[in-house]
């Protein structure tokens, strides 16, 4: 992997206490086969739920592939769980060899100089991966993580309640007037004003108010934050057009209800029991949606003028600088990122493999929607809010889209509020 350009970012000390380790690497960015080959490779995976079995089919793989290599690898359930193991296996020294996680959390272990820069350690060339999930890897000018997939996000819709609706399925919005008309189109109310079926449902939890603003925020042509990391931007005139078109559709062409659909989402949700017709829908939405009876169509996000947007969420891997077999870990990265691994983990699981190549394998666009999050993924911006802190600012924002929402604030208030209080964290370091 050809080394990347440093940012000239401040180094974030989050996890205070924790001296950096340090690790001496061979000429040429080649690891020192200071290791047996028939040493340990200890490896916490979060390969759980609907990638269970595509985990478990990669580690058979590079077992059968690489017998000397001793692989033991633990399955964790949740990433905050596999979160507080490996914090206090770092702090302890007690890290294993190669780890798979959420984005985030990774940026958090590497911001205490504590994981191997990949970059120079892999072999693998950085112009065969994707850009926009690779992004998220990458900060203070080094790659500490790398995805082995990502998710991505599209406007997830019912077909039935288009052709319902007297709308053409094949011809998604391609504008923000567009989708509006979409949405209005797609409301079943009763004479009462009683919501029988959301036209667009905003969102049901934190996570998913950050993303849909986010997402918006992008069509207005604005971003989270500035060039270099140091400040936010999203409550700039990107941002206020986005959430004032986002309330207009909540409070003034009332495609949904305040709170409607608020809770965990799955199988319940609205969109699931069809009192949705449009979602923001990632990957993870396509096997519940369908399991549910729904006639399951994804388009891409528009623009408010023409063109797309869209946002990835990759899960990476990092090594830890004083793991005690990095040589095994190298080599079961560059197994995974291999062609013929990321074509059969994304077949299985149904996710965007970080591989250029791999995207456009036929049998990954022969899946119609695995396909379709593969073409919302290449509308993914190549920047991303790579800081370690970004769970609390996904909070922040939300509270302020809610706020916003709601009527407890103004827009240009709630976003300058929350704003203000970015910078505090980004100051803070």
């Amino acid at each position: 992997m050809e080394k990347q350009n440093k940012t000239g970012l401040n180094r974030r000390q989050l996890l205070l206490g924790v001296a950096a380790g340090s690790l001496t690497l061979g000429l040429g960015g080649s690891i020192g086969r200071a290791f047996g080959q028939d040493q340990q490779l200890v490896f916490w995976s979060q390969f759980a739920g609907s990638k269970r079995v595509a985990g478990e089919a990669l580690e058979a793989a590079f077992k059968e592939a690489h017998p000397e290599r001793n692989l033991v690898s633990t399955l964790y359930a949740e990433p905050p769980q596999l979160n507080e193991k490996i914090l206090t296996s770092i702090n302890g020294n007690t890290a294993p060899d190669l780890f798979v996680q959420h984005w985030d959390y990774n940026l958090t272990y590497a911001a205490a100089d504590r994981m191997l820069d990949l970059g120079e350690a892999l072999s693998v060339s950085i112009d065969d991966l994707d850009p926009s999930l690779l992004a998220y890897g990458h900060i203070n000018g080094a790659q500490y993580s790398v995805p082995m997939y990502g998710t991505s996000r599209g406007i997830g819709f019912n077909r039935a309640h288009v052709v319902e609706a007297g709308l053409d399925p094949e011809n998604p919005p391609k504008t923000w007037a567009e989708f509006r008309d979409w949405a209005i189109a797609l409301t079943k109310r009763q004479e009462s004003g009683f919501l029988e079926r959301a036209g667009f449902s905003l969102f049901h939890n934190d996570l998913e108010a950050w993303e849909v603003f986010t997402l918006f925020l992008q069509g207005a042509g604005g971003k989270l934050l500035n060039d270099d990391l140091s400040a936010p931007s999203f409550a700039g005139p990107e941002g206020v057009k986005a959430l004032t078109f986002l309330k207009g559709l909540l409070i003034d062409d009332r495609v949904s209800d305040l709170g409607f659909g608020l809770g965990p989402g799955g199988l319940a949700s609205p969109f699931n029991t069809a009192r949705a017709a449009m979602i923001i829908a990632g990957n993870y939405s396509t096997n519940n949606a369908l399991r549910a009876g729904i006639e399951f169509a994804v388009a891409p996000i528009p623009m408010e003028n023409g063109g797309f947007t869209s946002l990835v969420d990759p899960f990476c891997y990092a090594i830890p600088r004083d793991a005690k077999n990095i040589e095994g870990a190298v080599a079961f990265v560059e197994f995974a990122l291999s062609p013929e691994q990321q074509v059969a983990f994304a077949v299985e699981s149904k996710n965007v493999p970080v591989l250029k190549s791999a995207q456009q394998d036929p049998a990954v666009q022969a899946d119609p929607y695995l396909s379709k999050f593969v073409e919302t993924a290449s509308y993914a911006p190549q920047e991303a809010p790579a800081i370690p802190a970004f769970s609390r600012m996904v909070t922040i924002i939300a509270r302020a889209v809610q706020e916003a929402m709601f009527g407890r604030a103004s827009v240009e208030d709630a976003l300058s509020a929350a704003a203000a209080e970015v910078q505090t964290i980004l100051d803070r370091g």
